[in-house]
């Protein structure tokens, strides 16, 4: 398959997978008591987000094919930041481990830590960025997410066994 047939094909793909996703979230409820969001809402906006950026991106790749020197790849079959195909794809596998395990540790260790942890392991493992920045960078992420939905949406969140 060519690499435009198969940009086409994932740009579809994840048309169906956001809507799926929005579609199906008012089954948890979007909106709960006195008007705070629901369990739903977070799902039907990514989903719907996801199924309207992917068709942005699914109608501009069936009007306009992008050849592979305009999609980022070099002469050398490398990204902007000298990474191959198959590193790039070595990355993407290990973020698909990386998930369920972050979802199983939630309910150890709470969500914003198991969070936090995911973006540390995917800076310094997966992206090779130093630790101190990393652990910087992950700390902040997950202080934004606690800030977001635990303060300012008064989301409850997961706990663990650090209250948090």
């Amino acid at each position: 398959m060519s690499t435009v047939g198969g940009q086409v094909w994932w740009a579809a793909g994840l048309v169906v997978l956001g809507a799926g996703f929005a579609l199906s979230a008012p089954v948890y409820g979007v909106f709960g008591d006195e008007g705070r969001i629901g369990p739903g809402f977070v799902p039907m906006v990514a989903g719907g987000l996801l199924a309207v950026l992917a068709a942005v991106l699914l109608r501009r790749q069936l009007s306009q094919p992008v050849t592979a020197d305009e999609s980022g790849e070099t002469g050398s079959g490398t990204d902007d930041f000298g990474r191959t195909a198959g590193q790039r794809a070595w990355i993407l596998r290990r973020v698909f481990v990386l998930l369920p395990v972050t979802v199983l540790a939630v309910p150890v260790v709470g969500m914003v830590c198991a969070f936090g942890g995911l973006v540390l392991v995917i800076s310094t493992w997966l992206e090779g960025r130093r630790l101190l920045p990393a652990v910087a960078f992950s700390v902040a992420a997950a202080g934004g997410v606690w800030v977001i939905f635990a303060v300012l949406l008064a989301v409850p969140l997961p706990t663990g066994i650090f209250g948090f």
